[in-house]
């Protein structure tokens, strides 16, 4: 079976790639505790050539469970990359192929590890003293705990997810809700990386630790200070998104032409 060359690289281009493979014609899923928050488009290849960046110094490594498997993220823009497993073999997150949309591709498997021991334990939930009228209080983090939050969501903020197009938030799987800022307590900022590109008036929030991306900030030039945020709605634990109205958003037209410089 012929092979074709695909070409790869992190959304800040610091880590760049390239495998052969057949023709990718399905992505594989996983439903466990990681795979759920980054939403991971998975494909496999016997090896890969590093192109620009290292391996292990360009990308951070982040394990858990039985630590057979090490998940690998770029430590300046956030984007999940690839995981190198213990036999040798890399799963390529095909959210960050060039020039390739794998979200339009069928799924050809899903990997049921939710089940699997160890069973992922949720991060403890932000202390919350008083839950203002109208809202619920969400508790949501990153994988690994390092960053948490608690968030005080309405109906109507929680009615549906806005899914945007643009470069970034394909790369990071992301799905938004958008509160007010002071409807967020975080804990743990001291863990988070925060990456800007194109007019830098978005800023995403990124766990240096795990990788997962949980929310983003704008800071667009005006006489009064942005009052909203974006919160990555994957990040929330115990939510089902499956019930919830997705809605897709064309954040690609308010950037510049997204060049991931091949």
């Amino acid at each position: 079976m012929s092979e074709v060359e695909y070409r790869g690289n992190c959304h800040c281009g610091a880590f760049k790639y390239t495998f052969k493979a057949p023709e990718i014609k399905a992505n594989h899923v996983c439903n466990c505790s990681i795979c759920v928050k980054i939403s991971y488009l998975w494909t496999f290849a016997d090896n890969i050539v590093v192109v620009k960046g290292d391996i292990d110094t360009t990308l951070r490594d982040y394990e858990f469970a039985n630590h057979t498997i090490k998940f690998k993220f770029c430590l300046t823009c956030g984007s999940s990359v690839l995981t190198a497993k213990s036999d040798g073999r890399f799963a390529i997150n095909m959210r960050t192929l060039h020039d390739f949309d794998a979200t339009k591709l069928p799924v050809g498997s899903t990997n049921n590890s939710a089940p699997k021991d160890p069973p992922y334990k949720v991060p403890e939930p932000v202390k919350v003293d008083t839950v203002p009228d109208g809202t619920t209080v969400y508790q949501g983090s990153c994988h690994c705990g390092a960053v948490r939050y608690a968030a005080f969501l309405s109906p109507e903020t929680l009615s549906e997810v806005g899914q945007c197009n643009c470069s970034i938030c394909h790369k990071n799987g992301v799905l938004w809700v958008y509160p007010s800022v002071s409807q967020v307590i975080f804990e743990g900022l001291d863990s988070v990386t925060e990456y800007t590109f194109g007019y830098k008036w978005r800023r995403q929030k990124f766990c240096r630790v795990c990788g997962v991306t949980l929310a983003e900030t704008f800071t667009r030039e005006g006489p009064e200070p942005e009052t909203e945020m974006g919160l990555n709605a994957r990040t929330i634990n115990g939510l089902n998104l499956d019930k919830l109205k997705l809605t897709m958003l064309d954040g690609k037209a308010d950037l510049p032409a997204y060049d991931a410089g091949w």
